[in-house]
C-alpha cells in the first residue's frame, strides 16, 4: 500500500513507459518509486517534470551528486552484525544476500529521488523556468541496475507481536502512521525486524544521526537547486501544471524528502553494519 495515488510499472504506456525505463537506469535500480509514480497519475505532468529534470539525469550529473551528497553525510554506525547474530534473528547467509540488496536500493533510489524533486521544486513554487545551457554531449555510464527485491509482504499476516514491535518504526504521513517499506520488507525475518524496532526510534532521536540525515537532505537539495541553474529552458510544448497540481507537487516533494532522510541513512548504516556480500557487488 502506497501513501499516495500511483501508476504502477506495468500499467505504464507510450511515453510514460519510456520515461519510466529512463528513470530506472539513470537511478540504477530495477523499479520506478513512488514519487515518480504519483507524478503519472496527473495528465501530462511527469511527461513535463522529466523533460525539465532529464538533461541532468541523464548525462549522471543529477544521480552522482545526490550520491556523493548521501555518502558525506556520514552517518553514525549500527553495531556490527556478526554470523552469530545474525543466526539467532533467524538470518541465514543466503538472507544476508537479500537484506544487502534491500538496504542497498533504498541507499541508492532515495537520494536520487530527493534531487529529482530538488530540482522541480523551483517551478512548483513559483520561481522562473531554467534558462542555463545544459550539459553539452557529457556521456555518462549508469551503474549496473542492482538486483530486483522481493515483493513487499503482507501485513495482515504477522503476529500480534510483530505488528505491535512495527508500530515504533511507523512515520505520521498525511496525519496516519505508516510503515516505510524499507522496514517493511523485513517483517519476513520477524526477529530481524523486531531487532531493528528496538534500535531505530533511539537513533531517531540521536542528535548525532539527526544531523547526520540533515547533512544528507541539505546536500542533496542544494546539489539539486544548484543543478537547477543550469538545466536548458523546458520544451514549449509541454505546458507546466497550473497552481493546484503544482501545490500538489511541492507537497510530494517535500513529504517524500521527510521519509527519505532514514531511508539514505539506515539503508547505508545496514549496509557497513552487515557481513559483505559474498559477490562483493553490493
Amino acid at each position: 500500500m502506497s501513501y499516495l495515488p500511483e501508476l504502477s510499472e506495468a500499467d505504464a504506456t507510450g511515453d510514460l513507459a519510456r520515461i519510466y525505463a529512463e528513470i530506472r537506469r539513470c537511478s540504477g535500480v530495477p523499479y520506478v518509486s513512488t514519487l515518480q509514480r504519483f507524478l503519472a497519475t496527473m495528465p501530462g505532468v511527469l511527461e513535463w517534470g522529466w523533460a525539465v529534470v532529464s538533461p541532468a539525469m541523464i548525462s549522471g550529473k543529477a544521480p552522482e551528486a545526490a550520491w556523493r551528497a548521501a555518502e558525506a553525510a556520514a552517518q553514525p554506525p549500527l553495531p556490527p552484525f556478526t554470523p552469530s547474530v545474525l543466526r539467532l534473528l533467524g538470518v541465514g547467509d543466503q538472507d544476508v544476500e537479500t537484506i544487502r540488496n534491500i538496504a542497498a536500493n533504498f541507499a541508492r533510489v532515495s537520494p536520487v529521488n530527493v534531487i529529482t524533486g530538488a530540482m522541480l521544486e523551483p517551478l512548483a513554487t513559483g520561481a522562473a523556468a531554467p534558462n542555463g545551457s545544459g550539459y553539452g554531449d557529457a556521456q555518462w555510464q549508469a551503474p549496473t541496475p542492482l538486483a530486483d527485491m522481493p515483493v513487499l509482504p503482507a501485513m495482515d499476516g504477522l503476529s500480534d507481536d510483530l505488528v505491535a514491535a512495527t508500530q515504533t518504526l511507523m512515520v505520521p504521513i498525511g496525519g496516519a502512521p505508516f510503515l516505510p517499506a524499507l522496514y517493511r520488507q523485513f517483517v519476513r525475518w520477524p526477529a530481524f525486524a523486531a531487532y531493528l524496532a528496538a534500535v531505530i526510534p533511539p537513533r531517531r532521536a540521536d542528535p548525532a544521526v539527526q544531523a547526520a540525515e540533515a547533512r544528507a537532505i541539505g546536500g542533496i537539495v542544494q546539489a539539486g537547486h544548484d543543478l537547477y541553474q543550469d538545466l536548458p529552458p523546458p520544451p514549449s510544448n509541454l505546458p507546466p501544471p497550473d497552481a493546484e497540481t503544482a501545490a500538489l507537487i511541492h507537497e510530494a516533494i517535500q513529504r517524500y524528502r521527510g521519509t527519505s532522510a532514514d531511508m539514505i541513512c539506515t539503508g547505508n548504516a545496514l549496509l557497513q553494519a552487515l557481513p559483505p556480500a559474498s559477490g562483493g557487488q553490493i
